[in-house]
């Protein structure tokens, strides 16, 4: 029986120091130095063709495309195919730790199981209905589903990657580190969380524009996913609506303070990549500014991590963390 990991090693070995990744039960409050075969792993936690297609279908091809991410400094550019790999990867990432939030148990127990498996799928089923996307626009369509092609999970996460945009972030310059949580990534819901809706359909009937009506289609209630990628680059993805908030749009929305809204960040943190296209409007690639977080950034990335951890983290040095476990 094959050692599943649901975070990838070459993820873990970026929160290593001195070859050893510091491993946290969150129930006992006990850390261990642990090498990172033994960590975030279970024996037969997939069927073994799909850890085979984990490895074959994405790992490979996003591990290059992760160091390269890693090791830039402050500006870095993605090919169209590299985006790709790196939303394919991402949405992978947010389905392949198997738990419910309570919201989901709760209505899990309110269906039958034939029901559950129509709206829900299943779990081993869902990650490979990903893994087997091969185009940008098969990825997209996983957003998209009808009454007899209903699957709420693929389509809910499908939204809050495929559905918004990417912001790239480091916490290199203030010297902290980011910890990683066992589901690998964690979700926030603030202030806006529904009033992005109501905002958005301002904006639709007062400048008509295309864009609001794009962000509207693709809304959730979650503000922002965000993944570490080592423990000082996280990807964080914004749900469009917060282009429109971003240093230089041109609208003008009063809804506070960035900080207030997201519990980090400002304007300049908010802003896209530089999107390069054909002539056939088609994306060639995207260049990104990896934008710096000073501590309290950090520390606020780090909570919301630590709350949305099943039974485990790991970090590099617990001292860098910012936040208290």
């Amino acid at each position: 029986m094959l050692r599943s990991h649901y975070i990838p090693q070459f993820i873990l070995r970026t929160f290593c120091e001195d070859d050893k990744i510091q491993y946290m039960d969150l129930a006992s409050k006990a850390v261990e130095a642990r090498n990172t075969r033994s960590v975030f792993s279970v024996k037969g936690y997939y069927p073994e063709q799909l850890e085979h297609d984990l490895n074959d279908k994405i790992e490979k091809f996003f591990a290059p495309v992760h160091k390269k991410i890693i090791s830039a400094s402050n500006k870095l550019t993605l090919s169209a195919e590299e985006m790709f790999l790196l939303k394919k990867f991402l949405l992978v990432s947010v389905l392949r730790f198997d738990a419910e939030d309570a919201f989901g148990k709760q209505l899990l127990e309110e269906i039958d199981e034939s029901e559950r498996i129509r709206l829900f799928g299943k779990f081993a089923e869902n990650i490979g209905r990903v893994l087997n996307c091969k185009r940008r626009e098969e990825l997209a369509e996983l957003r998209f589903y009808g009454a007899s092609d209903t699957n709420m999970s693929i389509a809910a996460h499908a939204m809050d990657i495929t559905g918004s945009y990417l912001i790239l972030v480091s916490s290199k310059d203030c010297g902290r580190d980011f910890l990683i949580p066992d589901k690998g990534n964690a979700w926030y819901m603030g202030k806006l969380a529904y009033e992005k809706y109501e905002i958005l359909q301002d904006l639709i009937f007062r400048y008509q524009s295309s864009y609001a009506a794009q962000a509207l289609s693709s809304t959730t209630p979650h503000d922002y996913v965000v993944m570490p990628l080592s423990r000082n680059v996280a990807a964080i993805s914004m749900s469009g609506f917060y282009k429109l908030l971003a240093d230089n749009s041109k609208y003008s929305i009063d809804v506070g303070s960035i900080r207030e809204v997201l519990g980090f960040g400002n304007g300049n943190v908010l802003r896209p990549a530089r999107v390069s296209k054909n002539r056939n409007d088609v994306p060639i690639d995207y260049g990104f500014d990896i934008k710096p977080l000073c501590d309290r950034d950090v520390e606020f990335l780090n909570k919301l991590l630590l709350q949305n951890a099943e039974s485990h983290i790991a970090f590099a040095n617990k001292d860098k963390l910012g936040i208290e476990l």
